[in-house]
């Protein structure tokens, strides 16, 4: 009786000593000076901290130690950084797409570039996640696939040569988004 006592004093213990590190943590969050975001399409250090910290407690099985309520609302911190990342990254390019048509050969220009230099940095990170790799790689596609399409289209259907500002196909996009977040370097060819 004495060591299950023991037991479950020590579990309470290990508990509330969780529960003050992770407070402590979220209030070192909430102080972080850099509240600037990251312009260049990386991420910015403490979002990939946090979203590392915590998917880590989720695999350690803390929710047992602090509650569905505590897992339920830190998820739900994953998921704004997420949205943050994708509205950061990809905000530059997909305004690109859907400006005024008047300009083509200079949106598919900066289109081409921006797509280029983000799928190289990003295709050298790493997830080890791997649903939280599918789950942001889904969430760029939904953003940019439909806005590349609808701004390929005029130039597929009514341009001379398509060829020369189309350099990728929304099938090659979709095909390159597969392959961020598998930490390649950048000497590897692209498939």
């Amino acid at each position: 009786m004495e060591l299950r006592e023991s037991a479950i004093r020590l579990t309470k213990r290990l508990a509330q000593t969780a529960q003050e590190t992770f407070g402590d943590f979220e209030e070192a969050v909430e102080k972080d000076a850099t509240k600037t975001a990251v312009l260049d399409g990386t991420v910015h250090p403490l979002t990939s901290y946090v979203i590392n910290y915590v998917k880590f407690l989720f695999k350690s099985e803390a929710k047992d130690l602090l509650g569905d309520d505590w897992v339920l609302i830190h998820r739900r911190i994953v998921q704004w950084h997420a949205n943050q990342y994708k509205r950061v990254s990809w905000a530059m390019v997909v305004t690109g797409v859907l400006l005024s048509r008047a300009m083509v050969k200079d949106q598919f220009k900066t289109f081409n570039v921006q797509f280029e230099e983000l799928h190289q940095r990003q295709s050298q990170w790493m997830v080890h996640d791997s649903e939280l790799r599918e789950s942001l790689r889904l969430a760029v596609a939904e953003v940019l696939l439909p806005a590349y399409r609808a701004f390929i289209k005029p130039m597929i259907e009514n341009g001379k040569n398509p060829q020369k500002y189309i350099r990728f196909h929304p099938e090659t996009i979709e095909s390159m988004l597969n392959e961020f977040f598998e930490s390649k370097t950048w000497s590897e060819p692209k498939q």
